[in-house]
């Protein structure tokens, strides 16, 4: 069976190019688009490593 993205049945929320990789570029980016929608995305590095968080700015609730 093969499978096929129908791309035009999606809708674009945001869209933006990036010259270079900067992670809190993307993550800036995301929170600028997606807040309204509930959502907020936090970034933190540990040495060579990165952690991307998301969070749900709708859900007041104890997290478990």
């Amino acid at each position: 069976m093969k499978l096929s993205a129908q791309h035009a049945k999606l809708t674009r929320l945001a869209q933006r190019r990036f010259e270079g990789f900067r992670p809190y570029q993307v993550v800036t980016f995301l929170n600028q688009s997606l807040k309204e929608r509930g959502l907020i995305f936090g970034l933190r590095q540990f040495e060579d490593e990165w952690e991307l968080t998301v969070y749900d700015a709708d859900d007041h609730g104890e997290e478990s």
